[in-house]
């Protein structure tokens, strides 16, 4: 993406939130890596900032990361695009954060796709949608983070066993329930247990399976006029249960 965006900057409407995400694919198709609603331009800007340096230390790790196995990452030799490069030098260009918050202030959307070797690719993009999707029931729902992440057999034999509580089954895929944040760990109900004691919550990445669980009681506040359907200490904003 290059060049100015000309004009005077617009004024957003109230209620203007914005749609982020990220993606990687090939030749053969593209996949959803991550997506969340943000609350204003800021957030939204620094959501694919922290992307792109996300997918940056994924694709090209420092020596010794933790998350990778010794000898699982190799050096890559030969002439061609640098994705992890060129996402890193995006991400600390001032000059072009600050076009992508001008796009979106004037409500325009934005999308830069950074080339691979063997034809892979990565993309972000952000556009503004409205304020609140509308729920099965026509009411308005508050915006919410919208990844998701799997439960393997493993994790749900331990949902099971974490307590005496009778409850449901536990989810096979759990959904963030957090309002939207730029943090890359997630947290969702693996099972949902009767009574006040609240629920079996899992904690899950982008592509990372749930990787941990707690039993955790319900948040004593107020999200708006119900109550608040998170854990007890959750981070971010309050958010009604679904």
């Amino acid at each position: 993406m290059s060049g100015r965006v000309a004009g005077r900057v617009a004024t957003l409407e109230v209620g203007t939130v914005f749609l982020a995400t990220s993606r990687g694919g090939d030749a053969s198709g593209g996949w959803l890596l991550a997506r969340a609603r943000l609350e204003d331009v800021a957030e939204a800007a620094g959501w694919l900032r922290g992307e792109a340096c996300r997918l940056a230390d994924r694709l090209d790790p420092e020596p010794g990361a933790r998350w990778a196995r010794a000898g699982a990452v190799h050096q890559a030799t030969g002439p061609g695009p640098d994705a992890p490069a060129a996402l890193r030098a995006w991400a600390v260009d001032a000059e072009r954060q600050s076009l992508v918050r001008e796009l979106l202030r004037l409500r325009q959307p934005f999308a830069l796709r950074f080339p691979d070797p063997g034809g892979a690719w990565y993309e972000l993009g952000a556009g503004p949608v409205p304020a609140y999707a509308s729920r099965a029931d026509g009411a308005q729902g508050p915006p919410r983070c919208e990844a998701a992440g799997h439960v393997t057999p493993y994790v749900a034999e331990m949902a099971l066993n974490a307590a005496r509580t009778p409850g449901d089954p536990p989810r096979t895929l759990v959904r963030c329930a957090l309002a939207p944040h730029l943090t890359c760990e997630h947290e969702g109900i693996v099972r949902e247990l009767r009574g006040p004691g609240g629920h079996v919550w899992g904690s899950f990445g982008i592509g990372v399976p749930v990787w941990r669980l707690r039993v955790a009681g319900p948040c004593s506040r107020q999200a708006g006029r119900e109550p608040c359907g998170l854990y007890a200490d959750h981070p971010g904003a309050c958010v009604p249960a679904v």
